[in-house]
Protein backbone atom coordinates (compact mmCIF):
# COMPACT_ATOMS: atom_id res chain seq x y z
CA UNK A 1 0.00 0.00 0.00
CA UNK A 2 1.02 3.30 -0.62
CA UNK A 3 0.58 5.97 1.48
CA UNK A 4 0.46 10.00 0.08
CA UNK A 5 2.88 12.24 1.61
CA UNK A 6 2.02 16.05 2.27
CA UNK A 7 3.86 17.07 -0.36
CA UNK A 8 1.85 14.64 -2.66
CA UNK A 9 -0.76 16.32 -1.24
CA UNK A 10 0.02 19.66 -1.82
CA UNK A 11 1.11 19.62 -5.39
CA UNK A 12 -2.12 18.23 -6.34
CA UNK A 13 -3.67 20.88 -4.95
CA UNK A 14 -1.54 23.35 -6.69
CA UNK A 15 -2.24 21.44 -9.43
CA UNK A 16 -6.03 21.64 -9.38
CA UNK A 17 -5.83 25.48 -8.72
CA UNK A 18 -3.79 26.06 -11.50
CA UNK A 19 -6.24 24.23 -13.78
CA UNK A 20 -8.72 26.68 -11.92
CA UNK A 21 -6.89 29.54 -12.71
CA UNK A 22 -6.68 28.04 -16.43
CA UNK A 23 -10.03 27.94 -17.11
CA UNK A 24 -11.12 31.50 -15.65
CA UNK A 25 -8.47 32.90 -17.89
CA UNK A 26 -10.00 30.72 -20.84
CA UNK A 27 -13.27 31.88 -19.99
CA UNK A 28 -12.03 35.27 -20.37
CA UNK A 29 -10.51 35.33 -23.44
CA UNK A 30 -13.97 33.18 -25.08
CA UNK A 31 -15.44 36.05 -24.61
CA UNK A 32 -13.08 38.80 -26.77
CA UNK A 33 -12.97 36.10 -29.51
CA UNK A 34 -14.66 37.10 -32.76
CA UNK A 35 -17.30 34.51 -32.99
CA UNK A 36 -20.95 34.70 -32.39
CA UNK A 37 -22.27 35.66 -28.79
CA UNK A 38 -24.37 32.74 -28.09
CA UNK A 39 -21.73 30.58 -28.92
CA UNK A 40 -19.35 32.56 -26.43
CA UNK A 41 -22.27 31.88 -24.41
CA UNK A 42 -22.21 28.30 -24.19
CA UNK A 43 -18.48 28.45 -24.23
CA UNK A 44 -18.18 30.46 -20.97
CA UNK A 45 -21.15 28.28 -19.14
CA UNK A 46 -19.29 24.74 -20.36
CA UNK A 47 -15.89 25.82 -19.03
CA UNK A 48 -17.82 26.89 -15.81
CA UNK A 49 -19.43 23.40 -15.04
CA UNK A 50 -15.94 21.75 -15.43
CA UNK A 51 -14.45 24.43 -12.99
CA UNK A 52 -17.57 23.67 -10.64
CA UNK A 53 -16.81 19.82 -11.08
CA UNK A 54 -13.41 20.23 -10.47
CA UNK A 55 -13.87 21.94 -7.38
CA UNK A 56 -16.70 19.69 -6.20
CA UNK A 57 -14.77 16.71 -6.72
CA UNK A 58 -10.92 17.68 -5.73
CA UNK A 59 -11.70 20.66 -2.50
CA UNK A 60 -15.03 19.33 -1.42
CA UNK A 61 -13.64 15.75 -1.42
CA UNK A 62 -16.57 13.98 -2.90
CA UNK A 63 -14.40 12.10 -5.36
CA UNK A 64 -15.25 8.77 -3.08
CA UNK A 65 -19.07 9.52 -2.66
CA UNK A 66 -21.43 7.70 -4.24
CA UNK A 67 -24.16 7.74 -6.39
CA UNK A 68 -26.56 9.41 -3.42
CA UNK A 69 -24.68 12.65 -4.68
CA UNK A 70 -24.84 12.69 -8.25
CA UNK A 71 -29.12 12.19 -7.65
CA UNK A 72 -29.46 15.04 -5.24
CA UNK A 73 -27.66 16.96 -7.81
CA UNK A 74 -29.24 15.93 -10.68
CA UNK A 75 -33.36 16.26 -9.49
CA UNK A 76 -32.53 20.18 -9.24
CA UNK A 77 -31.32 20.59 -12.27
CA UNK A 78 -34.26 18.33 -14.00
CA UNK A 79 -36.35 20.71 -12.44
CA UNK A 80 -35.26 24.04 -13.79
CA UNK A 81 -34.82 22.29 -17.15
CA UNK A 82 -38.31 21.02 -17.16
CA UNK A 83 -39.54 25.04 -15.55
CA UNK A 84 -37.79 26.42 -18.94
CA UNK A 85 -39.41 24.37 -21.11
CA UNK A 86 -42.56 24.64 -19.51
CA UNK A 87 -42.27 28.69 -19.68
CA UNK A 88 -40.73 28.77 -23.53
CA UNK A 89 -43.73 26.71 -24.38
CA UNK A 90 -45.73 28.91 -22.59
CA UNK A 91 -43.97 32.13 -24.24
CA UNK A 92 -43.64 30.83 -27.58
CA UNK A 93 -47.18 30.00 -28.21
CA UNK A 94 -48.56 33.41 -26.42
CA UNK A 95 -51.43 35.04 -28.42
Amino acid sequence: MSTQTAHDTQSFYVEIWAWLVGLLILGTVVVFLPIPKITALVAVFAIAVVKAILVVRNYMHLRAEHLVIYLIVALPVLLVIGMTLTLLLDIAFRR
